[in-house]
């Protein structure tokens, strides 16, 4: 009897996940585009289980239909109280950091897109893989929200300034060759089984200790304050509720006057 090499673990509402026995990697696959809070839970749920499983080579997240995440779904996103957009939003960008930190090689496959926080959760990654015509954006402004899960803090050593700079302010949507351009890096040609297999090749004390002499100078203490810096960035682009809305949006006058009727 041939020996079963995708096997079912966990059962979750939002995320479907596999153990690929042949390369000892992880499937983690959304079931839907749109991030919510308890996508996020089991995501991180996920995870944590991961980082005590480092006998687990190599994870890799996709989703189910042709887009990566897209951020929060918009209608959702429309009546969110600013509390629980601030909980989802701090909870995703401790999800980016430990996707730095798990011992496994993380892969995500944006096959033709990926949006806003879900761009932001793409560039945490270690290799990124696409569709060769595959479209992306900072679509952060647009919706009233500033990004908050690493684009200001601990993925700037690795991401092009300007270029991240240039996209963030235009909201333009961009291809992979900008992608690339920007530091987020994503292989066209690549498949994902044979990718898996070829990190499961590698030596797995040696692929940790490289993903460690990756991180050791940039993901250190000193990050700290710059993800208070974007948290704090963040909150206050929050507190306008823009998010809840379309144009017109909150003007600088108007925001300040709140400031002080609140203060």
């Amino acid at each position: 009897m041939k020996a079963l090499t995708r096997i079912p673990i966990f059962s979750y509402n939002t995320i479907a996940t596999t153990l690929i026995t042949d390369s000892k990697s992880l499937e983690i696959k959304f079931r839907k585009k749109f991030i919510n809070f308890e996508t996020l839970f089991e995501l991180e749920s996920i995870l944590a289980w991961c980082a005590s499983h480092p006998e687990v080579q190599s994870l890799y997240i996709t989703v189910y239909g042709d887009h990566f995440i897209q951020g929060i779904d918009p209608e959702e996103l429309k009546t969110l109280p600013e509390d629980k957009l601030k909980k989802i939003l701090q909870k995703l960008s401790t999800i980016s950091q430990s996707i730095f930190c798990l011992p496994q090689t993380v892969i995500m496959d944006l096959k033709t897109s990926a949006r806003g926080i879900g761009l932001e959760l793409a560039l945490a990654a270690d290799i990124r893989m696409a569709k060769e015509n595959a479209v992306f954006s900072f679509d952060h402004l647009t919706q009233g929200l500033t990004p908050t899960c690493g684009v200001f803090s601990f993925l700037a050593p690795y991401i092009n300034q300007n270029v991240m700079r240039s996209l963030l302010l235009s909201g333009s949507e961009f291809n992979v060759t900008t992608m690339n351009m920007l530091g987020g890096y994503c292989d066209t040609t690549v498949v994902a089984n044979d990718l898996l297999k070829q990190i499961y090749a590698q030596a797995p004390v040696a692929r940790m200790q490289a993903k460690r002499g990756i991180l050791s100078d940039n993901f250190t203490h000193d990050i700290n304050p710059k993800i208070e810096v974007e948290r704090k960035i963040f909150n206050a682009t929050a507190a306008t509720s823009d998010y809840t809305q379309t144009n017109p949006f909150m003007t600088h006058t108007e925001f300040k006057e709140k400031l002080q009727q609140e203060g």
